[in-house]
């Protein structure tokens, strides 16, 4: 792991052992900022490039302290990443503590997730990104979704990636200001996981937050074939309740694929089970017939509801 520091106090040395945020190392090698120059040491105001991480990567805005030695070195480093793996669980805690309150009200909406698998160029960038995600939620009166980043790392998008990515449906990785290796898009398109490639962070949020709207309200799925509003609803004994209605547009057919919509949310999607016009059981109607429509396994119609006929290809 190669990290970029701008030296404020004393002199940084090759050989020098030291912690940064969470990450612990000894320097093997300085180089200047272009990558052109070695360097055996660097002085105050002088950015450079330290190659000597033994695991992980700091944190963008971590302070680098030189230690006495590589045992203190690991236990500071250690010591930070128990302190943040207790915020974490308590975050967490605070908010699964939430979920069970709101479940127990009854005032919790729908809790909906959307994963992403975030790469970039540098540190700074993925968790820029990671924050802004993180921060993300969209809601109507019934759900909310929220950004569960699954990965947050710097460096190409791998096979590792692509094979955390293909285990949640829908998960898409972000490529920022990095690119794929050959192998990571080969993976992609046999799994069929989305790698979206971005430069700046606006165009990244603004492509998540439209993946959210449709993960809040999908677009249903299916070629639209015709409707009918229902008028009133009739209880037939052993029938059950048949949806009186008229056919606005298109057609429906006697066991065509249906969805029941209230207002914008779909109750439910069913199957033409009886179509009737005044007694006659017809095969289908069209626009402006009158008729009463009984669905298999739903009749809880109200006046108002759309029955939407439609066909998947």
């Amino acid at each position: 792991t190669v990290a970029t520091t701008l030296i404020q106090k004393g002199t940084l040395k090759v050989g020098d052992v030291f912690v940064a945020g969470e990450t612990s190392g000894k320097v093997r090698a300085l180089f200047s900022t272009d990558g052109k120059t070695r360097l055996k040491e660097a002085g105050p105001s002088f950015p450079i490039n330290v190659v000597g991480f033994s695991e992980g990567c700091p944190a963008a805005g971590d302070m680098m302290v030189v230690a006495e030695n590589e045992p203190l070195a690991r236990e500071i480093a250690m010591n930070r990443q128990r302190i943040a793996r207790e915020k974490e669980s308590l975050s967490y805690q605070s908010t699964l503590m939430q979920s069970v309150t709101d479940a127990f009200t009854g005032e919790g909406k729908i809790r909906k997730e959307m994963c992403v698998v975030v790469k970039a160029d540098v540190q700074g960038s993925a968790e820029a990104l990671t924050r802004a995600l993180t921060e993300l939620r969209l809601e109507n009166d019934e759900s909310y979704v929220v950004i569960k980043v699954l990965v947050s790392d710097v460096g190409e998008v791998t096979k590792t990636d692509v094979a955390v990515a293909s285990v949640t449906s829908d998960t898409t990785i972000l490529a920022f200001g990095t690119a794929a290796t050959m192998a990571a898009m080969d993976d992609a398109r046999v799994l069929g996981v989305p790698i979206e490639y971005f430069s700046i962070v606006y165009d990244a949020i603004e492509s998540v937050e439209s993946r959210m709207q449709e993960v809040l309200s999908p677009t249903p799925e299916g070629e639209y074939v015709g409707s009918a509003i229902v008028q009133e609803v009739f209880n037939i004994g052993k029938t059950g309740n048949i949806a009186g209605s008229k056919c606005l547009d298109g057609i429906i057919k006697k066991g065509s694929n249906v969805r029941v919509l209230r207002g914008d949310k779909i109750l439910i999607e069913s199957t033409v089970k009886t179509l009737r016009n005044f007694k006659a059981e017809v095969d289908q109607i069209e626009t402006g017939d009158e008729c009463g429509i009984g669905l298999l396994d739903y009749e809880n119609f109200e006046p108002g509801d759309t029955i939407e006929s439609f066909v998947v290809r």
